[in-house]
């Protein structure tokens, strides 16, 4: 397993709106309808809290390293806007390098809001604001030999300035378009994905990816690219052309807001590859991270300790 000193996390920079809607869409939904939706759904909990792809995967990043004794440089490298100051402060009080985080004077912070209700199920709405800005950052005056890249959903025009530049320099890096998917073209995609050393999203992004590139897993796998699938409550699937491993979740005890499980796996998952973790080891402290952010409201909320942490993970 090569030698990594560093990690660079793209993505976005945001603060989260999170409310609970206590029934299910599916029961507000006229399917002869769906055509027409004019639709009110009256929540039951409102939180604001900090949030973005790049917020959460750099934070669990830093809490799993942190726990393995590592020290690793972790550098998030995003755009916020002129009310983006709790963000860095943020990032400060945990010792997390705010270097690469770029002001826009001009444009709010980027801003999700999110309804779920009681069965998980989620309806987004993302202003990407200041996010684009991110295009104006350099990224080799963040990287060496020895860094390896995240790509997760961002402003189209920053994600594909990330994506380029890893392609360019020939940066070692991890592939998880998720959100991008709704937008990106083919060959960007393609591009995107065949670069990669791991390709990493839940089964239906990963079964959308595999169906617009026109190639089975087998045959992509067969191209040396890690496919990693998130597969919720059931676990985690890893397939490469050496093994193909399943691993199952820690199972909580009570899921109290599923925001940002899938960042909080990918922040434990890179923590395991640059600690030089076995591959297996290293699936399993995804699943663990994940399982404190879901016990929580909010994306960056949880501060497992080490004990915490090492107890879960030998559980699994």
């Amino acid at each position: 397993m090569d030698v990594y000193s560093s990690v660079i996390v793209t993505g976005t920079m945001a603060y989260d709106e999170i409310m609970d809607f206590p029934g299910k869409f599916v029961d507000y939904f006229h399917p002869e309808k769906l055509h027409q939706i004019n639709i009110s759904f009256v929540v039951s909990r409102l939180e604001k809290e900090l949030g973005g792809t790049a917020t959460n995967i750099a934070y669990n990043l830093f809490l799993a390293t942190q726990s393995l004794q590592k020290k690793i440089t972790i550098t998030p490298i995003a755009s916020v806007g002129k009310d983006g100051q709790k963000l860095i402060d943020f990032f400060r009080k945990n010792n997390i390098s705010t270097k690469g985080i770029l002001r826009d004077r001009r444009l709010y912070t980027a801003t999700g809001k999110v309804i779920t209700d009681k069965k998980d199920n989620q309806i987004w709405g993302y202003y990407y604001g200041a996010s684009k800005s991110a295009t104006k950052i350099n990224s080799k005056e963040f990287s060496n030999s020895k860094s390896v890249w995240i790509i997760s959903a961002n402003h189209p025009d920053a994600f594909l300035h990330f994506q380029n530049q890893v392609i360019i320099n020939n940066n070692t890096y991890i592939y998880d378009p998720g959100m991008s998917l709704t937008w990106i073209k083919d060959k960007d995609l393609k591009q995107g994905v065949m670069n990669a050393q791991y390709l990493v999203g839940n089964d239906y992004e990963i079964a959308m990816i595999i169906k617009r590139l026109n190639i089975s897993i087998n045959q992509l796998i067969d191209t040396g690219i890690n496919a990693i699938t998130t597969l919720g409550e059931k676990g985690v699937r890893y397939e490469s052309k050496s093994e193909k491993l399943e691993v199952k979740s820690y199972q909580v005890k009570k899921i109290i807001d599923p925001t940002g499980a899938g960042d909080a796996w990918r922040g434990g998952f890179i923590a395991g590859i640059v600690c030089r973790l076995p591959i297996k080891t290293c699936l399993k402290l995804g699943n663990v991270m994940a399982s404190f952010a879901i016990e929580m409201y909010g994306t960056v909320n949880h501060r497992p300790t080490t004990k915490e942490i090492a107890k879960r993970l030998k559980s699994l």
